[in-house]
């Protein structure tokens, strides 16, 4: 038997107890680890998982073959088996021996008003389930996608997919967001006495706003690589994001990579629109 086995058993034991919230006694949980030595298992109930599960009827925490348990909610911070094994053994790894890894790096930076944050979550989160990801390499022409990702011969659709997916799944990691407060001027520049008047006329002229700054990082090694990172990101990211904020007059992207660039969408202007409409 392994060293670790009798714990994983345990952890595995424990963590299935909290997804169901199903009782168990103190023979299931024998079972399960073979710690079957009161001199084993009463140290581990009472030392190290007192507080993770409680007796179902209340009261004072008991170890009893007469007794049903339930794995608490304490149990969540613990759902890691590394953080678990910590908390058994007690033993506090500090690490001193990192190995460094060095990578070129691009970065990708939205802005835009906070309002968005929310659906933008919901949005960006779709795009981390196989699911989603399938469905929207599948829109992509067959033609650019092949150019970025040759399909070697031999290689059937499904396992050209699937290679793409693995390459996803080893870049696409995922994101964060912060804030920064922010004054914007909303329109021309204008004299005292004009802004005076536009502000009587209950127009703003200074606005403050918080933005959401939502930032992708992907490491990467190769030109070759990075053309991939650039080509899915635009495809699968970049294509949700201004699909779901539309209706904002400006969408901002910085690019920091090999080069430093900002990409700026604009929302054509009313008089453009209606220009459009008489055209048709």
């Amino acid at each position: 038997m392994g060293k670790y086995d009798a714990q994983r058993a345990a952890h595995e034991f424990l963590l299935k107890h909290l997804r169901s919230q199903e009782p168990f006694t103190l023979a299931d949980f024998i079972a399960a680890t073979g710690w079957d030595k009161p001199g084993t298992y009463k140290p581990h109930l009472s030392k190290h998982f007192k507080g993770l599960i409680e007796n179902v009827e209340g009261g004072r925490f008991k170890i009893s073959h007469t007794t049903s348990y339930r794995v608490t909610e304490a149990f969540r911070r613990l759902v890691s088996w590394r953080k678990f094994r910590q908390h058994v053994t007690q033993v506090r790894r500090n690490v001193t021996n990192y190995a460094p890894s060095v990578f070129e790096v691009l970065i990708y930076d939205f802005l835009m008003p906070l309002t968005n944050e929310g659906p933008l979550r919901i949005t960006l989160d779709t795009l981390f389930f196989k699911e989603t990801l399938v469905s929207k390499l599948k829109t992509i022409p067959p033609a650019d996608l092949s150019k970025v990702f040759p399909c070697p011969g031999g290689q059937s659709k499904d396992q050209h997919l699937q290679a793409i997916l693995g390459f996803i799944e080893d870049h696409f990691l995922g994101y964060s967001i912060s804030h920064v407060d922010g004054r914007f001027r909303s329109g021309s520049v204008l004299t005292y006495d004009e802004v005076a008047q536009f502000q009587r006329d209950g127009e703003r002229y200074l606005i403050d706003e918080t933005t959401a700054v939502t930032r992708f990082i992907f490491p990467y090694r190769t030109p070759d690589e990075l053309e991939k990172i650039r080509f899915l990101f635009q495809a699968l990211f970049v294509r949700s994001i201004i699909q779901l904020v539309n209706g904002e007059e400006q969408i901002w992207m910085l690019e920091s990579g090999p080069e430093r660039t900002v990409h700026i969408w604009r929302a054509p202007d009313d008089d453009d629109e209606e220009a459009e409409e008489e055209d048709e």
